[in-house]
């Protein structure tokens, strides 16, 4: 259609120029000119009369396109396949479509709340943010894009949502989800044990009961068990059976546990589970680093690697002593080879350093000495511990420059350095956690059950959880490093102090390889007089002491707790010897005492007989130890919120050991 406006102006144009003409003509011959006046009155006429016309049917047109365009917008808006809300902060409707009331079969209005008909809405978390996220609601799947309106009114705050029902693709995921595969290793931890001194029948009964188990649980979760070792085997379900073990926190566990064969010893599992890689490769070893990680941690539990991320299960059972020193000859060995190969060896413990990091700190002093190497130990800061040390060392020569701060072992490192880590494994709670990143050689010997942080690409890992302490297993290296090791009554009464300590006088945590350590150090001239003396209390910690077990609270199941007033100095010290001294109360099978850290924040030194595993327990904290003697520190809380934590812990674990313990199925 030709632009009106325009093509009159250019049409005026050419009348006005025959105008001009007709004008000129009128000289020459006025007949003819007033013929040409008429007929360009009458062209001009007929022009102004066409351009009316067609302005109005433009008009028309545009009117018509504006108004089709206008209802088909409206039409698209109301009847998307997908819901538009704007909503308040408190979930009011200003507006929607009509899809929304489609999609859940209800009647709202404006100024309702869209909670009526979706509960599930994300609203408060998002709200005045931008983004999207999937949700649930009655069995369907929506996916909201959600973003703030912006009007000139500060005051008015509204959101809007566009949702989108995906419950057929989310479905189709989940069941793919579901069907991918999991792989589970393994491993009766105690074979040899369990078995020892059995006759053939009671050890084929005792196999064939652990095997009948474990076929009953792997066709109860569809899968398939390939036994490839007298103790190993290898299982794989799918991801679906895996949720269902997880609810059931491994019961496989608990009925094995219940096995016993003619030595009355246990049977216990150890298992590594990995699920959600992208390769089978990827599965198998994490499967396999998971079965690592559950026996570095004492074994009776399953370590699941899933969704990144490690859990654990189980732990319930008692670490079992091993008969044998093979392992410790051959790690004796070894170590004698990795420090002929240095020129300074640097040895530590953790922070706040207790007689059994010091203790086994100067065994492997006594070994470094002994091949001529120079050596340090790295202490943290000065402590009550290494203060009553360093009261027995006296004027020593020998031990003059032996202790020193992570500064000065920074300025002594060569690139022949050989760091040892003693009782413990986990790099932040260490007492110089630089040193771990300038030193490329490290060797870990530790007897807390593993965590799931470790120190980075040890040289070696000496870790029994069986262990009662870290001064035992250094003094079986002792045994077996050289057959000319000497060492002096200081040295061995620094061991035995470690052993005293962490045994709680040979009361808990001691076996046979325990009291052989202990009569070892005893020959080599360790003088439990002085072990007294390191352990001597002043007035102050014992009024101390009276006041905290004063305001201890007593919980269902045996726990105790309790918390250290903020006035007592050495709190921590003070808050693991009430811990000891409250397991001597008549009924009580786990103590928790909180105190309030220097640093700021909540230390936890918990204690157990045996029959909880504060580890468990302290992990679920952030923290970690030993089945009997465990801890956390958790730096952003105050007294009464870990309080809290640890009755509801400690609550729900021994909740769980009754079932278990109630359960038929575990007793068959």
């Amino acid at each position: 259609m030709p632009h009106g406006p325009s093509f009159w102006f250019d049409t005026r144009i050419y009348l006005a120029v025959a105008a001009a003409l007709l004008v000129i003509i009128v000289f020459y011959n006025p007949y003819v000119a007033i013929l040409g006046a008429i007929l360009l009155v009458a062209l001009y006429s007929y022009g102004h009369e066409r351009h009316i016309q067609q302005q109005r049917a433009l008009s028309r047109y545009l009117y018509s396109m504006t108004h089709n365009i206008e209802q088909g917008s409206s039409h698209a808006l109301k009847n998307l396949p997908l819901v538009m809300i704007i909503v308040d902060r408190k979930g009011r409707l200003y507006w929607y479509n009509d899809v929304l009331t489609e999609w859940f079969d209800d009647e709202i209005k404006v100024g309702h709340s869209i909670f009526l008909l979706c509960p599930s809405l994300p609203l408060e978390k998002n709200w005045g943010k931008s983004g999207q996220e999937i949700f649930s609601e009655n069995d369907k799947y929506y996916e909201i894009i959600y973003k703030p309106v912006e009007y000139a009114d500060d005051e008015m705050e509204l959101m809007i949502f566009y949702i989108s029902d995906i419950t057929t693709c989310e479905k189709i995921k989940l069941r793919s989800l579901d069907a991918v595969p999991v792989m589970v290793y393994i491993q009766i931890d105690n074979y040899n044990d369990v078995l020892q001194g059995l006759s053939e029948n009671q050890r084929t009964s005792v196999l064939g009961e652990v095997n009948k188990l474990l076929a009953a649980w792997v066709t109860e979760n569809e899968a398939v068990l390939k036994k490839y070792a007298d103790d190993m085997y290898l299982a794989v379900f799918n991801r679906q059976q895996l949720n269902k073990c997880l609810q059931e926190k491994f019961d496989i566990l608990d009925k094995v546990r219940a096995i016993h064969a003619g030595n009355k010893i246990p049977v216990t599992l150890s298992m590594g589970v990995a699920a959600d890689e992208t390769s089978v490769a990827m599965l198998g070893e994490k499967a396999q680093a998971g079965l690592d990680l559950a026996l570095g941690r004492g074994g009776d539990q399953v370590a699941v690697h899933i969704n990144g991320k490690m859990q654990f299960y189980g732990g319930k059972a008692k670490a079992v002593e091993k008969n044998t020193r093979v392992k410790a000859r051959i790690v004796a060995q070894a170590l004698r080879e990795i420090i002929s190969d240095a020129d300074l060896v640097l040895v530590m413990g953790h922070g706040n350093e207790d007689f059994d990091s010091l203790g086994a700190a100067i065994g492997v002093a006594i070994m470094a000495r002994h091949l001529g190497k120079q050596t340090r130990i790295v202490v943290s800061h000065p402590s009550i511990s290494l203060s009553k040390l360093k009261e027995i060392f006296g004027d020593n020569e020998e031990y003059k420059d032996l202790f020193i701060s992570q500064a000065s072992a920074m300025a002594m490192l060569s690139q022949r350095t050989l760091l040892f880590v003693v009782d413990v494994h986990h790099p932040d709670i260490t007492a110089a956690p630089e040193l771990l990143s300038k030193i490329d050689r490290v060797v870990v010997i530790d007897h807390h059950r593993r965590s799931e942080t470790f120190i980075a690409n040890p040289l070696l890992v000496y870790l029994e959880p069986s262990a009662s302490s870290t001064c035992e297993l250094v003094t079986e290296l002792l045994m077996y490093f050289d057959d000319y090791l000497n060492f002096n009554k200081l040295d061995a009464t620094a061991l035995y102090a470690g052993i005293v300590v962490d045994t709680k006088q040979f009361s808990v945590q001691s076996g046979v390889r325990t009291f052989d350590a202990a009569a070892y150090l005893r020959r080599a001239g360790a003088d439990p007089k002085l072990v007294r003396q390191m352990f001597r209390l002043d007035f102050e910690t014992i009024k101390a002491r009276a006041e905290i077990l004063n305001q201890a609270e007593m919980l269902p199941g045996g726990a105790v707790v309790a918390d250290c007033p903020r006035n007592i100095r050495n709190a921590q010290i003070v808050a693991s010897q009430v811990a000891d001294m409250l397991l001597n109360v008549e009924g009580v099978n786990v103590s928790f005492v909180l105190f309030t850290m220097e640093e700021g924040g909540v230390g936890i030194s918990a204690r157990s007989n045996g029959d909880v595993n504060v580890h468990v327990i302290m992990e679920e904290l952030g923290g970690g130890g030993h089945q009997t003697v465990a801890g956390a520190q958790l730096r952003k809380s105050s007294i009464e919120e870990v309080k809290r934590q640890i009755i509801q812990l400690s609550a729900k674990y021994i909740e769980e050991s009754g079932e278990n313990e109630s359960n038929s199925t575990t007793r068959s």
